[in-house]
């Protein structure tokens, strides 16, 4: 399976449930920001995968964690996010 493939299966994946969002995040960050050949990749691709990464780099589950506001990320970013990329992608 390419970078390219494991990101489409992870996403696909944690929509249906598959992953929690804390693995989740963890396996697409590896993947995309250390695995992934960019080459492979369309600009939407780059572009959407990109901002996703961001987020799933700076997802946290701890509440405690946002009291430092615009540094982290919880499970309703992520989603919502995973969300957008698939109705981008599926355009």
């Amino acid at each position: 399976m390419t970078s390219k493939e494991k990101l489409y299966y992870l996403i696909t994946e944690y929509q249906k449930g598959k992953y929690d969002t804390n693995t989740f995040c963890d396996q697409f960050t590896v993947i995309y920001d250390i695995e992934v050949d960019y080459d492979a990749l369309s600009e939407l691709e780059k572009e959407l995968f990109h901002k996703l990464s961001i987020i799933t780099a700076r997802f946290s589950p701890c509440e405690d964690d946002f009291q430092l506001p615009n540094v982290y990320y919880n499970e309703q970013d992520v989603k919502s996010k995973v969300e957008e990329i698939c109705i981008e992608l599926s355009k």
